[in-house]
C-alpha cells in the first residue's frame, strides 16, 4: 500500500470490473470500515447500548433473526459481496475470523462512530476509527502467519474497501457538546477539516482499480 487516500465522509471505492461479478477464485478481499450503515456485527461483541440484537432487526434476513447488522435484512456490504459472489466478509470481533475466513477480508465498522472521536460517546464502548485502523494492521499480521507476508500483502493490495462516514457527527450533534460549541456553518468547515487531518495519519490503502 504505498499512498495514502483521504477518507472521505462517505466513500466507495469499489470498481465493478466491468458488468459482471468475478469468479469465486478470483474474488478479491473486502474491507469494511464505519459506522451502523455498514456494521454487520462488531457492537454485538462490545459492552454497548448501540447493538442491534433484537427484532425489528433482522426480520428479513435470510434466517429472520437479529444479526447485528443495523437492518431489517442485507446491508450495503452483503449486496456489494452478493453481487461480486463472494462470502460476506464477517465481523473483525467474530470468533470465526480465522482460517479461510480471513481471505474474504473483515468488516471493522462499529455502530454509532463518526469522524470526530467524541462522536458517540453516549454509547461508551464503540471501535472509533483509530482503532478500526488498529484492528485492520492486526487483521494483516493474523493473515501473514497464514499464507505468508508475501501473499498477504498482495490480497490486501489488491482488496476493495468500502468507508462509510460521517452521518453520526451530524445525527448525533443534539446530543454532544458540539452543539453548544458550533453553529452549523461553523460546525461543517469544523467536520471537512477534522476529516483533512484525520486522513494524515491513516494507514495507506492501496488503489482498486
Amino acid at each position: 500500500m504505498d499512498a495514502c487516500s483521504p477518507v472521505l465522509v462517505v466513500a466507495a471505492l469499489l470498481l465493478l470490473l466491468g458488468a459482471s461479478a468475478p469468479t469465486a477464485s478470483a474474488a478479491r478481499a473486502f474491507f469494511v470500515f464505519g459506522d451502523s450503515l455498514v456494521d454487520n456485527g462488531n457492537n454485538n461483541y462490545l459492552m454497548t447500548t448501540a447493538r442491534a440484537e433484537a427484532p425489528p432487526y433482522g426480520i428479513d434476513f435470510p434466517t429472520h433473526m437479529p444479526t447485528g447488522r443495523f437492518s431489517n435484512g442485507l446491508n450495503i456490504p452483503d449486496i456489494i459481496s452478493e453481487y461480486l459472489g463472494a462470502e460476506p466478509a464477517l465481523p473483525y470481533l467474530s470468533p470465526y475470523m480465522r482460517g479461510e475466513n480471513l481471505l474474504v477480508g473483515a468488516n471493522f465498522a462499529s455502530a454509532g462512530v463518526g469522524i470526530l472521536n467524541d462522536t458517540g460517546v453516549q454509547f461508551v464502548n464503540i471501535i472509533r476509527m483509530a482503532q478500526q485502523l488498529q484492528n485492520f494492521q492486526d487483521y494483516q499480521r493474523r493473515l501473514a502467519a497464514y499464507i505468508g507476508e508475501e501473499a498477504a500483502r498482495e490480497r490486501v493490495s489488491q482488496a476493495l474497501v468500502l468507508i462509510t462516514l460521517g452521518g453520526n457527527d451530524f445525527y448525533l450533534v443534539p446530543f454532544s457538546a458540539r452543539s453548544q460549541q458550533f453553529e452549523i456553518h461553523d460546525y461543517i468547515p469544523f467536520i471537512i477539516s477534522s476529516t483533512r487531518k484525520s486522513s494524515c495519519g491513516c494507514t495507506s490503502w492501496a488503489p482498486v482499480a
